[in-house]
């Protein structure tokens, strides 16, 4: 289907789960970028929420790279993989491509099969107010000129206002940063990330329990930023104990080398006979 597109986002390159896929796999950037692009135009094309039936292998016959590329994909929280059922997901796929190009298939189909409804059942039965949402095309932002956000039910982490939870969270994010297991933030506003989960149900508790967490986690080599926290299912794969084992060194484990055999005799005398003629060999130079 010609002209289909995704959104994308121009801050891509510098999203910090990208910048951790780059120290993972040591791959550039922009084969990074190109990877999940088309992981992301695949899916638009061939499913209608981000979940298809694809095996690993299949997975990178279609968008590339290799097998252990898509697992850091998936351990940064941008992939999940059931290798049980055989399937893959996006995780957030309505929020980010509500409309990708099957979704808007999918749309038109049920506006056309809600018209012939109302044709056949006639006016006097028929309830407006029931019909399929109006489909929008590339350029239609509404009124203002924006697309408006996704409805998202409202679950404060505390009690308190937003405002007053900032400062208690930062306040013991910093308290515990002097421990070396996480990185001390120092502005005063919160990173981007912290207004979707905070209105996450039952993050902030996760979240008291990842941060206590995060001094067991060796799978990273330098503290953890609180914009790294703060990202989508950071704190689902950490209390997952994703992060719990080192981080694997790229090309894999260096082969264990065979002990040396014990010297026979033979072995002894030619080594002896070897010496004694390079001694030689020094004093006829001299």
């Amino acid at each position: 289907m010609a002209g289909e597109w995704i959104a994308y986002d121009i801050g891509l390159p510098d999203k910090p789960e990208v910048q951790e896929l780059i120290d993972t796999t040591g791959d550039p950037v922009e084969v990074i970028v190109f990877r999940l692009l088309r992981l992301w135009g695949w899916a638009a094309m061939n499913t209608a929420d981000g979940r298809a039936r694809m095996t690993v292998p299949r997975l990178v016959r279609t968008c590339g790279a290799d097998a252990a590329f898509w697992q850091a994909v998936a351990a940064v929280g941008w992939l999940e993989i059931d290798e049980t059922d055989a399937t893959v997901a996006i995780p957030g796929w309505d929020r980010r491509f509500s409309q990708a190009a099957k979704s808007r298939l999918q749309q038109a189909d049920r506006s056309a099969s809600h018209d012939d409804r109302r044709r056949r059942v006639g006016p006097a039965d028929a309830r407006p107010s029931e019909g399929p949402t109006p489909q929008r095309g590339r350029g239609d932002r509404g009124d203002r000129g924006e697309v408006p956000p996704p409805p998202r039910e409202a679950a404060p982490w505390k009690p308190e206002s937003p405002e007053e939870t900032w400062k208690a969270f930062r306040a013991a994010w910093n308290a515990g940063a002097a421990a070396g297991n996480r990185r001390e933030w120092k502005p005063a506003t919160p990173p981007d990330g912290w207004s979707d989960r905070l209105v996450e149900i039952g993050w902030g508790d996760k979240a008291e329990e990842a941060v206590k967490r995060l001094k067991t986690c060796r799978y990273f080599d330098t503290p953890v930023t609180l914009v790294q926290f703060v990202g989508p299912r950071f704190v689902d794969l950490c209390l997952g104990g994703q992060y719990d084992a080192a981080k694997a060194k790229r090309g894999g484990r260096e082969p264990e080398k065979a002990p040396a055999a014990a010297w026979s005799g033979d072995d002894a005398e030619r080594f002896e006979a070897t010496k004694r003629k390079l001694v030689e060999s020094l004093k006829e130079a001299k």
